[in-house]
């Protein structure tokens, strides 16, 4: 009996073994081995100093399911990928964490009674959700603030509405019109 049980844990094990390994080359082959070039705040503003670029900020929960969706689809899409890192600095801001952060010469903290890091209502709506994605410019002035999942398509025109500064000239549900009439 002992046996028996034995030799079904270690098949078991095995299995599941094998089925993460594939699930990690499945992974690998969708992006081509690249990966979105993440980067804590501190760092993206040593980063700016050096070469101004804007700057996306995903926040995000450990217990969101959508967040999680999001870091297994569209962060996965080799075009948005590419473009978030030639063209922005990207971070997980992970809304909850109990880690000091220093922000803009300000140190933030997590606060127990609200059950988030103070830094993270900066990067969120008055009704925060998760994930919102939130993007910057290149003085670190939010400029818009989306919140909920988005697949890629959806992901990347966001992007490129606020790197080719059209968020300066009109409204994101103007430039989807005019994407939607083969303006842009």
């Amino acid at each position: 009996m002992k046996k028996l049980i034995k030799a079904s844990v270690l098949t078991l094990i095995i299995g599941l073994l094998c089925v993460n390994t594939k699930a990690q080359n499945t992974d690998t082959k969708k992006t081509n081995g690249n990966s979105i070039k993440w980067v804590s705040l501190t760092e993206a503003e040593k980063l700016m100093a050096k070469k101004k670029k804007k700057i996306f900020v995903d926040v995000y929960t450990d217990w969101c399911g959508w967040c999680k969706r999001l870091d297994a689809t569209t962060y996965k899409d080799q075009a948005v990928v590419s473009y978030l890192n030639e063209h922005f600095y990207s971070i997980k801001l992970n809304a909850e964490t109990k880690d000091t952060i220093l922000y803009q010469g300000i140190k933030y903290s997590y606060d127990p009674n609200r059950r988030i890091n103070t830094v993270a209502p900066k990067f969120l709506t008055p009704q925060p959700g998760y994930p919102t994605l939130t993007y910057l410019d290149d003085k670190l002035n939010v400029v818009r603030i989306s919140p909920g999942y988005v697949d890629g398509t959806a992901f990347l025109n966001q992007l490129k509405y606020i790197n080719e500064n059209y968020y300066l000239n009109m409204t994101f549900e103007k430039y989807m019109s005019d994407i939607a009439n083969g303006q842009k």
